[in-house]
């Protein structure tokens, strides 16, 4: 296991995602536990999501921008554009549990090469040659290890990508401090890269120029603020405490004792 491997030796393997997200990774705290490790939450921690459209559609698009080589071989359903019983049997034979259909796969194709090609600062950040893309890190915060795999360190910055269904920037900005936790990955990241972190993130819908015809997706350009991190640190540190107390070696509680109690 980890502690009989060089740290090299780690990061090598947890750049596999079948280490990364399966037995192997589980080792470290993430800050997908973190969302599991709040107070409403935290009886579902170490609960395996199974792959689903989101999970499907995110890593298509990473792939696309990070590693292209991989997209080639990404499974696309063309037969049909309907999802019946030949897409059904076809995930069976497969043993998928999501497909993207070709009209899916071409929209986020088109996404990505929005994101890649639309702003010249933001094309050299990502397509630049010594950047390094879906890097792992590992280390200790608040005396637990931890892990983060960053999408792309580029120029002295870790650049998380996203792609978001928010209509402004102000609402992607609300909606990850608020909803998704990206406070506490970027404190995360950020810890264990020791580099700033910055969320790029392009809206799914499109939007028209005007009345002209031309349509394009939203970018967003985020670089957090020291604000951020005090509030995700703050998060990953109660998360911590319950992680102690329900499910650490040491745990003082036991979950199925819990109930919850608020006045209406």
């Amino acid at each position: 296991m980890a502690k009989k491997l060089s740290k090299k030796q780690i990061i090598d393997k947890l750049r596999i995602d079948e280490h990364y997200y399966g037995e192997f990774g589980r080792q470290w705290l993430s800050n997908s536990d973190i969302q599991n490790l709040q107070p409403s939450t935290f009886k579902q921690f170490g609960k395996v999501e199974p792959d689903n459209e989101n999970f499907v559609k995110g890593r298509y698009f990473h792939q696309l921008i990070l590693e292209p080589e991989k997209a080639k071989d990404f499974p696309i359903w063309s037969a049909t554009e309907t999802r019946g019983k030949a897409y059904k049997e076809f995930l069976e034979e497969k043993g998928l549990n999501f497909v993207l259909k070709e009209s899916e796969a071409e929209t986020i194709e088109n996404m990505a090469k929005e994101i890649v090609n639309r702003n010249e600062q933001l094309t050299e950040l990502i397509t630049n040659k010594d950047a390094l893309r879906e890097e792992p890190f590992i280390g200790h915060i608040f005396g637990h290890e931890f892990k983060c795999k960053c999408d792309l360190i580029s120029q002295g910055i870790c650049v998380d990508l996203k792609s978001t269904s928010a209509k402004t920037i102000e609402e992607f900005v609300w909606l990850g401090k608020n909803k998704y936790f990206y406070d506490s990955q970027a404190f995360i990241y950020q810890t264990l890269t020791n580099k700033s972190m910055t969320f790029v993130a392009i809206d799914k819908a499109k939007k028209e120029y005007g009345n002209t015809g031309e349509f394009y997706h939203e970018i967003y350009v985020c670089p957090t603020s020291e604000e951020t991190i005090l509030q995700g640190k703050q998060k990953v540190e109660r998360a911590v405490q319950i992680y102690e107390n329900y499910h650490g070696k040491d745990k003082k509680e036991d979950i199925r004792n819990v109930i919850y109690n608020l006045n209406f």
